[in-house]
């Protein structure tokens, strides 16, 4: 059983599944005020959306790539995670993420852009080596087309063991209809998680090439 495999299925065990950032992190990056504030700390414990992003970030070594991060909640969970000389891109076409402070986005280790197609196919190319990306967070239009479109746009730039996470797999058409990104979790051939359960109501998919 492979490390990743290993580590996920580990993960489900875990009963508190609260965001593990230290009191003084999380004070600074984003303020009780802020509306996002409860859903990003898990506080119910019924929201593990951010916990399962931010655990699965710290636990790979390379390149992470979020695609979609709008208010920039995803973006905090994994820039909390980052290891000392990690790299991680964050990417949108909308200019947005009201919640990632000036210090996250002056980080050396972070490229924050918000004027960045997911399927620019010659920018892709042009920023990232070949079996570079460790780790691909897709959370941009929520469709079978746009994901499948992300993951054989990128795919030639994971390196073999990378970790892909798919947000919102069970959102907006219904598991049963062919539109859904539902349909990209039937698909895969490879190991895949389906953890929505420890995640939230619309939906978490993990995959292991």
């Amino acid at each position: 059983m492979s490390s990743h495999k290993t580590f996920i299925k580990g993960l489900a065990k875990i009963k508190n599944k609260k965001v593990k950032w230290n009191d003084s992190t999380l004070t600074r990056l984003i303020s009780p005020s802020a509306e996002h504030y409860q859903y990003i700390t898990n506080a119910d414990g019924k929201h593990g959306y951010f916990w399962l992003l931010h655990k699965l970030a710290g636990h790979v070594d390379g390149t992470i790539v979020e695609l979609g991060n709008r208010r920039g909640c995803s973006t905090l969970a994994i820039y909390d995670a980052l290891k000392e000389g990690q790299k991680f891109y964050s990417y949108d076409i909308i200019d947005d993420c009201r919640y990632v402070p000036s210090e996250v986005k002056e980080d050396e280790r972070v490229t924050i852009d918000n004027d960045f197609d997911s399927l620019d196919a010659e920018k892709i190319k042009a920023n990232f080596e070949e079996k570079s990306v460790s780790m691909l967070f897709c959370d941009t239009i929520h469709t079978y087309e746009q994901v499948k479109a992300e993951y054989d746009t990128w795919e030639p730039y994971l390196t073999d063991d990378a970790i892909i996470i798919v947000d919102d797999i069970r959102d907006d058409f219904g598991s049963s209809d062919p539109r859904t990104k539902w349909r990209f979790h039937e698909e895969w051939e490879g190991d895949k998680f389906d953890v929505t359960d420890y995640a939230h109501a619309s939906g978490f998919g993990i995959y292991l090439k």
